[in-house]
């Protein structure tokens, strides 16, 4: 007959308390998971049913739960949980912003929608590349990686590691990559529309009768159109190839290695 004693129940709640509130913090700060539209109940049952699987394979240092020091564990959970869902989120807004990046670009930027998962107002493109990277996030396995990077997240920087500065500034660092890379999504878009620009300035030189204004407006907009469709075909290549650079960042910065 298995008897659980009361020491035991307790020692097994502390146990489970510290990484609840890492994997908690992970999931409230993780895009999809992490938006309005996930309920907080279901989030918090999620972080507890992977808590549970994750707390027997990691090792838990043994603390005092009613003293001082508890609560800055608890503290430091939290912080780096909300610092692992941003590397995250950095992969995603990569993508938003180089959305709305081109829009500015293609003169739609005056086309706003509202973003139900953040509750504010973004560009329509930058929603909708938005959309695209998340539907690609899913159906590559990526949340599944994700967990993965999580579990491993408790041997890279174990509980009671205090807060390391150098991990901070290194995400600081990444934050540049974000825009290097948008850059790099809207630089095709941006030559073609400064080549039509010119193209349009030679014309209104060659002929100040026309309107160039009304002409070249609707075209621009019209070319940029089509310059977003046939990045579609690309979309899901673009997208792997910052999703193995991600985790390439996480292998040499933080050593964490990962099998997804």
């Amino acid at each position: 007959m298995l008897e659980i004693y009361p020491d035991q129940l307790l020692n097994l709640t502390i146990s489970f308390l510290l990484p609840f509130f890492r994997i908690g913090a992970f999931f409230m700060a993780l895009p999809l998971f992490g938006s309005r539209l996930v309920s907080p109940r279901v989030r918090i049952a999620f972080s507890f049913v992977v808590a549970i699987i994750i707390t027997p394979v990691i090792e838990v240092p043994d603390y005092d739960p009613i003293s001082p020091a508890y609560i800055v564990l608890i503290a430091e959970q939290l912080v780096i949980g909300f610092v692992l869902g941003f590397v995250v989120t950095i992969l995603f807004q990569l993508f938003s912003l180089a959305g709305q990046l081109a829009a500015m670009k293609a003169g739609l930027g005056f086309a706003m929608s509202n973003d139900p998962a953040n509750g504010i107002s973004v560009a329509t493109l930058g929603q909708y590349y938005l959309s695209m990277v998340a539907l690609a996030f899913l159906g590559t396995n990526g949340h599944l990686v994700m967990i993965e990077y999580l579990a491993e997240s408790f041997t890279y920087w174990p509980i009671g590691g205090g807060f390391d500065s150098q991990r901070y500034w290194q995400l600081v660092l990444l934050g540049g990559w974000m825009f290097e890379k948008a850059l790099l999504i809207v630089m095709p878009l941006a030559i073609a529309v400064l080549v039509i620009n010119l193209s349009f300035g030679i014309v209104a030189k060659a002929s100040p009768q026309l309107n160039i204004f009304a002409l070249g407006f609707p075209i621009i907009m019209l070319f940029s159109l089509f310059f977003f469709w046939i990045m579609l075909d690309d979309f899901l290549n673009i997208y792997l190839l910052f999703f193995a650079e991600m985790i390439d960042w996480m292998k040499t910065t933080w050593g964490i290695q990962l099998n997804g």
